[in-house]
């Protein structure tokens, strides 16, 4: 059986599922949201036109049981689920662990009846489920050269040697596509930064110069567009830098081959890439 853990605003939290006091006896609302399609008619012709689609927010819905003492288990509840505030839901089950936020729209429990349930809704206004980590992918790396026990016989010691990017597969187990963290390191000059979809040849390029200790990020989640620079301790807003043409890259279901280079100074250029799966059901 699924286990429900839910983690209101104040980090308190109640897990359902093997709980006790608490009984699920159902949990709604986990499977793919509805989908608002925009369509166009045209006067004196058969069916319509696909202009656009999107997805309406999440609505879940928990049927329990108080056992127990059942007087506390009522307050215990509305002390976790607060009408209006906000929290986190995690699903674990045998195939997927994922979470939600949501909202608590409402909380209903009759004490009248027995035995004592209690119908409690969560909305959600981002529809998806998303994985509790994030998968992180080095895409340019270094080899460590030193190894003990050793011997130093010359001035200057290799500790390791750096490989330029390679193509490298992002492959994301999630059924829908998600926005990227691309995080550029320097350890010297790199002119123009650029991430390239291998398959679609989209890419993502920067028209900027780092120095040695910049730290670039770029998040391409829709929404959350950000470019970022930061140098010395001192964050900079960089959007303006965008190369023509450029794309927010996006990391489609299933494999995404991606390659960083620039227009010059690769080798010292280190490029990670973070990323959280999303399901639209679980």
């Amino acid at each position: 059986m699924p286990t429900l853990q839910f983690i209101n605003s104040n980090q308190q939290s109640l897990t359902l599922g093997d709980n006790p006091d608490f009984a699920l006896l159902d949990f709604a609302g986990i499977h793919p949201p509805k989908a608002n399609l925009n369509l166009q008619t045209i006067t004196g012709f058969d069916g319509a036109t696909f202009v656009s689609a999107s997805v309406q927010p999440r609505n879940l819905f928990l049927t329990l049981q108080l056992q127990g003492d059942v007087e506390a288990n009522r307050h215990k509840l509305y002390e976790i689920f607060k009408i209006k505030q906000n929290g986190t839901l995690k699903y674990t089950s045998e195939l997927i662990e994922a979470q939600i936020e949501a909202y608590v729209e409402t909380l209903e429990i009759l004490p009248m009846t027995w035995p004592v349930k209690a119908l409690i809704s969560l909305l959600c206004p981002q529809p998806y489920f998303e994985a509790l980590q994030h998968i992180l992918v080095d895409i340019s790396f270094i080899e460590a050269t030193l190894a003990f026990p050793f011997q130093l016989e010359t001035p200057g010691i290799e500790m390791g040697v750096v490989f330029p990017s390679e193509a490298v597969n992002l492959f994301n187990p999630g059924d829908i596509p998600i926005g990227m963290k691309i995080r550029y390191t320097a350890n010297g000059e790199v002119v123009n930064p650029k991430l390239i979809n291998t398959r679609t040849l989209a890419f993502i390029e920067l028209e900027t110069t780092m120095v040695a200790g910049d730290v670039l990020t770029i998040t391409t989640e829709v929404g959350k567009k950000r470019i970022e620079r930061l140098r010395n301790g001192e964050a900079t807003n960089l959007f303006n830098t965008l190369a023509l043409e450029s794309t927010f890259l996006q990391l489609e279901e299933g494999d995404n081959v991606l390659y960083a280079t620039s227009q010059s100074g690769s080798s010292s250029l280190f490029t990670e890439i973070s990323f959280r799966p999303k399901y639209s059901g679980v």
